[in-house]
C-alpha cells in the first residue's frame, strides 16, 4: 500500500485526476493531507505545487484532508464517498455510486449509479444521474438536470429545480418562505406538507391530482391544478406523468424516514469497513509476499508465485466489492420491507400506525452492525433485527 502524509495549510486544493477504484475523501482536523492507495507507489502519481496537490491513482484511494479543502475530481471508475469536507467540491464522471455526507457546495457532472446526500451546507448541482437520488438536509438549493431513476428529497431549504426525473418523486418539508420548488416527473409525485405550510401550488398530472389536506381547496385552471396554503410564501410547480398526491406530514412518519435513512447509511458504512479490512489484509499479504520473494533465486519460481499471488489479490478485491454491494442491497430491502409492512397495517386497521415509543439507540444499532462486521450474522439478519428493535 502506498501512503504519504504532507503538512499543509487549512485550505489546500486537492485534485484527483483519475481514480481507477473506489475513492473516499474525509475531513480531518489535522492540517495535513494523507493519501493512501491500495497498491504501491508504481500505481500512484502525486504532484505538489504550493498548496495544490494533484493525484492519479490506479487503485482504490483514501484521502484525509482539512475540512476547508477544495476538492476537484476528474474520473472515478468505482464509487465515491466524501464526508466532512466543507470546501467546494467538483466531481466530473463517476462510474459507480456517489455518497455525500456533511459537505459544502458540490457540483456533480455525471454518475452511473445512485446519489445519496445527507447534510449539504451549500448548493448542490447535478447534471446527469443514471440511478436514483436521495437528498436529506440541503441548506442551499438542489439542482438536478436529469435523473433516470426515482427522487426522494426533504429538508431542501433553498429550493429545488429538477428538470427531468424519469421515475417517481417523493418530496417533503420544509418549504422555505421565498423558495421555489420546480420539478418534472415521468412517474407519480407524492408531497408531504406540514400543517403550517405556506405554499402556492401549480400542479400538472397525467393521472389524477388528489389532496388529503382538509383546508386545501384545489381548482382546475387552464389544465393546471392550483391551490394555496397559508400565505403562499413558497411555491411548488410540478408536472407529473402519473398521479399527484398531497398529504399532511405525520411527525412519526418523518422519524421513521430518518431511521431508515440512517440505517441505510450504517449498512453502507459496514460495507465500507468490510472492504477496508480486506484491503488492509491484501496490503499486508503483498508486503509479506515481497519479503518472501527476496529469498527466492529462481526467476521461474518467482514468476509463478507472483502470478498466483496476483490472482489471490484479485479474488480478495472482488470479494470486498461483493460484500459492499450486498450490504447496500440489504439496506434497501430492509427499507422496502418496513414500508410494505406499514402499508399492510394501514389497510388492515384503517388508520395510521401509532408512533413507535422507543426507536433503537445508537449503541444498539452499532452493536448489531459490529456483529455483521465480525461475520456472526448476515446483513439480512441485521436488517430484521434492527427493524424488530425499532418496533419494540
Amino acid at each position: 500500500m502506498f501512503e504519504q502524509t504532507v503538512e499543509t495549510s487549512a485550505t489546500p486544493h486537492v485534485t484527483v485526476t483519475e481514480c481507477l477504484g473506489n475513492l473516499m475523501v474525509r475531513g480531518s482536523e489535522a492540517r495535513q493531507v494523507t493519501i493512501q492507495v491500495q497498491d504501491g507507489a508504481d500505481d500512484t502519481i502525486l504532484e505538489r505545487e504550493g498548496e495544490t496537490f494533484t493525484l492519479v491513482a490506479r487503485a482504490g484511494c483514501l484521502i484525509s484532508c482539512p475540512p476547508a479543502t477544495t476538492i476537484t475530481v476528474g474520473t472515478v471508475r468505482g464509487n465515491i464517498k466524501i464526508k466532512g469536507v466543507e470546501g467546494p467540491v467538483t466531481i466530473g464522471t463517476v462510474h459507480g455510486n456517489v455518497n455525500l455526507r456533511a459537505v459544502g457546495p458540490t457540483a456533480l457532472e455525471q454518475a452511473s449509479g445512485n446519489l445519496s446526500v445527507r447534510q449539504a451546507a451549500g448548493d448542490l448541482r447535478v447534471q446527469t444521474l443514471r440511478g436514483n437520488a436521495r437528498a436529506h438536509q440541503v441548506e442551499g438549493s438542489l439542482s438536478l438536470s436529469q435523473v433516470d431513476g426515482n427522487l426522494v428529497a426533504e429538508g431542501l431549504q433553498g429550493g429545488l429545480a429538477a428538470e427531468q426525473v424519469r421515475g417517481n418523486v417523493r418530496l417533503g418539508p420544509p418549504f422555505s418562505p421565498g423558495a421555489a420548488y420546480r420539478l418534472s416527473s415521468g412517474g407519480n409525485l407524492k408531497v408531504r406538507l406540514p400543517a403550517d405550510a405556506s405554499l402556492r401550488l401549480a400542479l400538472g398530472a397525467g393521472g389524477r391530482a388528489r389532496s388529503h389536506i382538509p383546508d386545501l381547496v384545489l381548482e382546475e385552471t387552464e389544465g393546471e391544478t392550483r391551490g394555496v396554503l397559508g400565505a403562499g410564501e413558497a411555491s411548488l410547480e410540478a408536472q407529473a406523468g402519473g398521479n399527484v398526491t398531497l398529504r399532511l406530514l405525520d411527525p412519526a412518519e418523518g422519524q421513521r424516514e430518518d431511521m431508515l435513512f440512517g440505517f441505510a447509511t450504517d449498512m453502507e458504512e459496514v460495507g465500507a469497513q468490510i472492504e477496508s479490512r480486506i484491503a488492509e489484509a491484501m496490503a499486508e499479504m503483498a508486503a509479506r509476499l515481497e519479503e518472501s520473494l527476496g529469498h527466492i533465486d529462481d526467476q521461474a519460481i518467482r514468476e509463478r508465485v507472483e502470478r498466483a499471488a496476483e490472482k489471490s489479490l484479485r479474488k480478495a478485491g472482488q470479494a470486498a466489492g461483493r460484500a459492499r454491494r450486498k450490504a447496500e442491497r440489504e439496506a434497501e430491502r430492509a427499507r422496502l420491507r418496513a414500508e410494505r409492512a406499514e402499508r399492510r397495517w394501514q389497510r388492515a386497521s384503517g388508520q395510521r400506525p401509532r408512533p413507535k415509543q422507543e426507536p433503537a439507540t445508537d449503541e444498539e444499532r452499532m452493536r448489531v452492525l459490529h456483529l455483521v462486521e465480525e461475520g456472526k450474522i448476515t446483513p439480512g439478519q441485521a436488517a430484521d433485527l434492527l427493524a424488530a428493535l425499532n418496533g419494540r
